[in-house]
């Protein structure tokens, strides 16, 4: 009996044995699987010239040379020897020296979405065409366009339509987008200077900053975008959006709110924001990314860039740790 149960329990050793194999390396696979669909659900921007290798190394010529703005799949998460294993659009497999790209997400969302802002604007992000309307104000109509200058911008700026979600980033994604030396009218342009900004003009973004002043542009002889109109209700906003408490003007985002928008918003006024001006409590401000080409002239003067959040649909506080829409401001 005893060497019978024995003979039985080697057996069932032996029956084990396998089976116990087979459920290991199913297991295996299947992480080796999940690990490789995380990594095609990543994303990487590159952020400066970069070259495409064979593998991660320099010892054999380049595939190709990619350019700031690029976006390429991770075919793995982690890199090697600091490089990116990736796949372009065209579906070419390489390498990439991680310190010219950025990762990230397939995708995230202000307000509701995920904590992680993204560090660079991918150019895969949807840019939906504008949607503009006539407003109708205290100075009278003024239409999609304005009354004149440069009305492809204008229209961007005149635009009412609401996203759907947003693209939760840092303030620097915003101030590092490079952009041409261009005329100040965007009507003006090559296609060349155009394609520099194309990829990025129009995502809808989201941004936590800090607030250093805001100027209702009342004074003068008013913008063209709002045919001229120089009272309050009738004109934009800048808002002067900084990284850090103490920074001002010439290293602001302008993040513009138009008549057209406000006036959904009758609880968006000056007066209620100024407790948060100046000060080293956050805001965050949603809205279309635009680049205005007008004003590079006064960059590292009275802005850091010539990309804006124009015009914003969203505006938060933060009261007691707290995100508090403005809409709901007391």
């Amino acid at each position: 009996m005893m060497l019978g149960g024995f003979w039985s329990h080697a057996q069932l050793v032996d029956k084990r044995g396998p089976l116990m194999r087979s459920v290991r390396f199913v297991f295996l696979v299947t992480l080796a699987f999940v690990a490789t669909l995380c990594a095609a659900q990543q994303q990487a921007t590159v952020k400066h010239n970069v070259n495409l290798r064979s593998d991660p190394s320099t010892n054999n010529p380049p595939i190709r040379l990619l350019h700031p703005g690029d976006v390429v799949q991770l075919v793995e998460a982690n890199p090697t020897n600091s490089y990116y294993h990736v796949q372009t659009s065209d579906g070419t497999e390489g390498w990439l020296w991680t310190r010219n790209v950025t990762t990230q997400g397939s995708s995230s969302s202000g307000g509701g979405g995920s904590n992680i802002p993204e560090t660079a604007i991918s150019a895969s992000w949807d840019k939906p065409a504008p949607v503009s309307n006539t407003l109708t104000g205290e100075e009278g109509s003024c239409g999609e366009t304005g009354d004149g200058g440069d009305t492809d911008t204008n229209l961007r700026k005149n635009r009412v339509d609401v996203p759907s979600s947003y693209h939760f980033v840092t303030w620097d994604a915003i101030n590092s987008l490079q952009y041409p030396n261009a005329p100040h009218s965007r009507m003006d342009w090559t296609s060349d200077q155009l394609a520099v900004i194309t990829p990025y003009e129009g995502v809808a973004v989201s941004a936590v900053g800090y607030l250093y002043n805001i100027r209702v542009e009342s004074g003068g002889s008013g913008e063209s975008t709002n045919c001229h109109f120089t009272k309050p209700p009738d004109v934009d906003w800048h808002m002067y959006f900084v990284k850090a408490a103490g920074g001002g003007e010439a290293v602001a985002v302008i993040a513009e709110t138009t008549p057209r928008v406000r006036q959904n918003h009758p609880n968006w006024d000056v007066n209620k924001l100024t407790p948060w001006k100046g000060t080293g409590v956050p805001v965050r401000l949603s809205g279309w990314l635009m680049l205005d080409p007008e004003h590079p002239d006064v960059v590292g003067k009275y802005r850091g860039t010539i990309w804006e959040i124009h015009p914003v649909t969203k505006i938060e506080v933060q009261q007691n740790g707290n995100w508090v829409d403005a809409d709901s401001l007391p």
